[in-house]
């Protein structure tokens, strides 16, 4: 609630600062066209480097997070706060860094998506639910689980979205993830820790 409060503070402020209305941007050469696949499916350029862009994105926070000193002290922290903090872990750094970590992906996040809409401070509003429906899915502080439930989750979303519209499609998928939960409520990959005794 409080990093939703804060964005909320920087969109308005980039509406006074800059301006409310969108900017579009140009596409480079090598990104445009589109993929023929067959007569009834094509995939446009753009998408696919986004995927590329994505999956690269992917493996360098993955490599960050298991083979660094950064990631073993961030999965401290997110499995058992008290223990990481009795063996010397700064957590409160730790938070610091995870945040500007997940913000500087989110910017990176908002460089892909300006190939596919305009740029305005709303860019992002709209992803807020499917993100958090990623996560509940997922499982949190997983990143396979992340990216198997974020392909999953978007995939039946388009395949539905022909048959059902946009808006039933999103709520069909919603009303999964809640029955999903009832039956397992840490998610696809739940996250794997121990809790410090007494």
């Amino acid at each position: 609630l409080a990093t939703f409060g804060i964005s909320l503070i920087l969109q308005q402020t980039v509406r006074s600062i800059f301006s409310p209305l969108n900017r579009s941007v140009e596409t480079p050469a090598w990104m445009s066209g589109s993929w023929e696949i067959n007569s009834a499916l094509s995939l446009t350029l753009n998408r696919l480097y986004i995927i590329v862009f994505a999956l690269l994105v992917f493996a360098a926070l993955y490599l960050v997070l298991k083979k660094t000193s950064l990631g073993l002290q961030v999965r401290a922290v997110s499995q058992n706060r008290a223990m990481a903090r009795a063996m010397g872990v700064r957590s409160e750094w730790v938070d610091a860094m995870t945040f500007g970590l997940g913000s500087g992906i989110a910017g990176v996040a908002g460089v892909a998506l300006s190939q596919l809409t305009n740029v305005g401070p709303n860019l992002g509003q709209s992803y807020i639910i499917d993100s958090f429906m990623v996560v509940v899915f997922g499982g949190v502080g997983n990143l396979w689980g992340t990216l198997v439930s974020g392909m999953t989750l978007g995939v039946a979303n388009k395949f539905m979205e022909p048959w059902s519209g946009a808006v039933l499609a999103k709520i069909l998928v919603l009303v999964f993830i809640i029955l999903f939960i009832q039956k397992r409520p840490r998610g696809l990959f739940p996250q794997k820790g121990r809790a410090a005794e007494g």
